[in-house]
């Protein structure tokens, strides 16, 4: 959650900074507009948007052809979650409107951060406070003060950055993870993000069934009991739902194939996982948590299968999986995702959670769900605006 936050803290400044701004210049903006972004040589992530594109493109589309009331509500409770009194600090900074907001992931050694990227003049370079660094045509702003190495990390990472000029477009985002070059492409009633050339070494997944997802992980700075969670380094998942038994106990219906580096990888996390999590009942092969029992086999070397239900996925003492070169896979009904059977009145007490409710309404206008040709593509239902839900979707998120 503190991810996403960080991640589109910027698309929640550019809220603030027009909520007064004439809306007429913005319909006249051209599709494409040429910004310089900072690149740093460790960058793990780098997310950059205009945000004259973004309210064109977001906004004023959904206000001015679905006017749709839930989208102007979350609007508001957005801007409202990020009015706060003047800021001393930035007391000459002055905002540049035709500059890139850019959200970064830097890899310092054993202690990840993030910092986001204001664009503007006026202020000093340097220090600023513990959460604004003057640069000379901005500022990096960060959620949370770094660590003193940290600190020392991003000064000398900044020696090497340099300003490089990006192409931007009213409905195509670029950025880039782990160098490699991604696109988020936004249409009046669907989303795709448009994946990176295929890796060399295939990875075995899952076949896709339920709600099917396959993603690396570049778990870090978790807290310590759940760090063991780090050392996974790719996950493939199909989910079908949950429910309660008559004790009100939950118990998940899925199937995870959970990559490592290699053997011993793998035998720590499971040893890990007994340390930390020891009121569940361990055995060699299946967990048992209150009175659901996960069965665990071990796949290959380097692999780690569990699920609800062994003699339904496994069968012969094999899985369904397949080997695929895309580092990204989504597909399936994402209305299973809050699906949760003999809930009674825990489903009642479920709809006061704004998450919840969030994920339920979105999953639910949603049409399709797929991968194909490296794209990923979540298409809704005709009466929904894929950037008025998505930004419904976000309000929920924030305001936890």
């Amino acid at each position: 959650m503190k991810l996403l936050k960080e991640l589109f803290w910027s698309l929640m400044i550019l809220l603030v900074l027009y909520t007064s701004y004439v809306l007429a210049p913005f319909l006249a903006l051209p599709q494409t507009k040429t910004a310089q972004v900072p690149v740093f040589q460790d960058q793990a992530l780098c997310f950059s948007v205009l945000p004259l594109q973004v309210v064109q493109s977001w906004v004023l589309e959904q206000q001015l052809e679905s006017r749709d009331t839930e989208v102007q509500e979350a609007l508001k409770q957005m801007s409202l979650q990020f009015k706060t009194k003047r800021n001393a600090t930035l007391a000459d900074f002055r905002f540049d409107l035709h500059g890139a907001l850019a959200y970064y992931l830097l890899e310092a050694p054993q202690q990840p951060f993030s910092c986001i990227f204001i664009p503007g003049r006026g202020q000093k370079e340097g220090w600023l406070s513990a959460q604004y660094y003057g640069v000379e045509k901005g500022l990096f702003f960060f959620v949370e003060p770094l660590r003193a190495k940290q600190r020392a990390y991003f000064e000398q990472s900044l020696l090497k950055m340099r300003f490089q000029s990006k192409k931007f477009e009213a409905r195509k985002h670029h950025f880039e993870l782990k160098g490699q070059s991604y696109s988020l492409l936004w249409e009046e009633h669907a989303f795709s993000l448009i994946l990176p050339n295929q890796q060399n070494k295939p990875l075995r997944q899952l076949i896709p069934n339920g709600f099917h997802l396959s993603a690396p992980l570049a778990l870090s700075n978790l807290p310590n009991s759940l760090q063991f969670l780090e050392s996974i380094e790719a996950c493939s998942f199909n989910y079908y739902g949950a429910q309660l038994n008559a004790k009100q106990e939950l118990s998940l219906d899925f199937e995870a194939l959970l990559t490592f580096d290699n053997e011993a990888k793998r035998s720590a996390f499971l040893d890990a996982c007994k340390n930390s999590l020891p009121d569940w009942d361990w055995a060699t092969n299946f967990v048992r948590v209150n009175h659901a029992v996960y069965a665990l086999k071990k796949e290959e070397k380097h692999q780690l299968f569990i699920c609800s239900k062994p003699k339904k996925h496994i069968q012969n003492g094999k899985i369904a999986s397949r080997f695929s070169n895309s580092p990204l896979a989504c597909s399936g009904n994402p209305t299973l995702l809050t699906k949760l059977d003999n809930a009674g009145w825990a489903a009642a007490i479920l709809e006061l959670f704004p998450i919840y409710r969030g994920i339920s309404d979105f999953s639910a206008r949603t049409a399709n769900v797929s991968t194909t040709n490296n794209t990923i593509r979540w298409e809704l239902k005709k009466d929904y605006f894929a950037a008025g839900e998505f930004l419904k979707l976000l309000s929920t998120t924030i305001g936890q």
